[in-house]
């Protein structure tokens, strides 16, 4: 934790407040002075954060997959700001900028290979802000390394800022897929990842694009989304075969060309096996199972169905590279992600933040926290 600053200079700051998820499954709001940048950081009051799936993970099971909370951690990592204070040294950016804070920061030794290949997003030795023992920016207050803070065009709006997060999931995901103009693209999953890949799909002039869920509400809302996106709702009494063929019918009835249209390339957002199978079944031979979502340590998988269809199966693991192109098309009026915006919570709130976010029985797609007023 950094240091806090000098009575005089705090003088001008409110008391800061992070939520934090405890190792016995508790949220809790804790009080604390601001503190301060060191050399080479800077300090940024956080605007907006949004809740990720990831944070409700670690709430409700103190840890997620090998991190654990031993005592207790901040948690948000999609977050943006605003400059209000600078540590020695740092030069890239100022006070009064608006700025979007990637969360992951790697080593950048000269010995890591994944950092000089510009595949910092495998560095082993990352540290990712909010996953144990790094403490997250769901916070009024946070120091950050200033290289890894993004300066935004003063006409992007705090929502926005925290968004390019989500975004430049699916950004490296849309990248590393090579999503092309007129190919049909199939998404499986109409949650938060799902509904900003289909934002990204849409602006790579995939077509037809077809998108699944249990959920008839969450399908309207991609349906208002992106109006010309056709939408399937899965029964979990049919299995993946025929669920598979029914998906392949709505691409052909989409494309209306008489003849069988399959997509070329699902990205599978759901880490759901089932879903997996069934994008495993409806993905033409010799294309592509991109999976986005995050799902069980292992799962089964329709092996030969991949194997004799040459169907390759890819993955992802966050991003690297992606934010600057992140900031331009969302400044650039390319991707619009204020509609994916349900619910929106004050800072002081954000225990109720994120219970709402897990509340399956309310209907939410992206939940956001902020520290006062655009």
């Amino acid at each position: 934790m950094a240091p806090a600053l000098d009575s005089s200079a705090s003088q001008q700051f409110k008391e800061n407040l992070t939520l934090v998820a405890t190792h016995e499954k508790k949220l809790e709001l804790k009080r604390s002075a601001c503190p301060k940048p060191g050399p080479g950081q800077a300090l940024v009051h956080v605007r907006a954060t949004g809740v990720c799936g990831s944070d409700v993970h670690f709430w409700q099971h103190a840890g997620l997959g090998p991190w654990k909370i031993t005592d207790c951690t901040a948690l948000g990592h999609e977050s943006g700001g605003e400059v209000v204070a600078v540590g020695e040294g740092v030069t890239n950016v100022s006070v009064g900028d608006r700025v979007a804070i990637e969360p992951g920061v790697p080593c950048g030794k000269a010995t890591c290979n994944f950092c000089l290949t510009g595949q910092y997003n495998l560095c082993p030795t990352v540290d990712f802000y909010s996953v144990p023992p790094k403490d997250g920016t769901l916070t009024r207050y946070h120091v950050h390394p200033a290289g890894w803070l993004h300066k935004v065009p003063k006409s992007m709006k705090w929502a926005e800022i925290a968004l390019l997060e989500p975004l430049s999931v699916c950004l490296s995901a849309t990248l590393r897929a090579e999503l092309k103009l007129g190919q049909p693209v199939l998404i499986t999953g109409a949650g938060p990842i799902g509904v900003v890949q289909l934002l990204c799909a849409k602006a790579s002039g995939c077509s037809p694009i077809v998108i699944t869920d249990l959920s008839s509400e969450r399908l309207d809302f991609a349906k208002k989304l992106v109006p010309s996106v056709n939408t399937y709702q899965v029964d979990t009494k049919k299995d993946a075969k025929t669920a598979a063929r029914e998906i392949v019918d709505v691409f052909t009835n989409a494309a209306d060309m008489g003849v069988q249209v399959m997509p070329e390339v699902t990205m599978e957002c759901t880490g759901v096996e089932s879903s997996i199978h069934t994008a495993a079944y409806a993905t033409q031979s010799a294309g592509l199972v991109f999976i986005v979502g995050v799902g069980k340590d292992f799962i089964q998988v329709p092996f030969m169905e991949l194997s004799v269809r040459q169907i390759t199966v890819s993955h992802l693991f966050r991003y690297s590279n992606t934010w600057p192109r992140a900031i331009r098309l969302v400044a650039g009026g390319v991707i619009d992600l204020l509609p994916i915006v349900t619910k929106t919570f004050p800072l002081e709130q954000a225990d109720e933040a994120v219970r709402h976010s897990a509340d399956r029985t309310k209907f939410s797609v992206k939940t956001l926290i902020v520290d006062g007023e655009e």
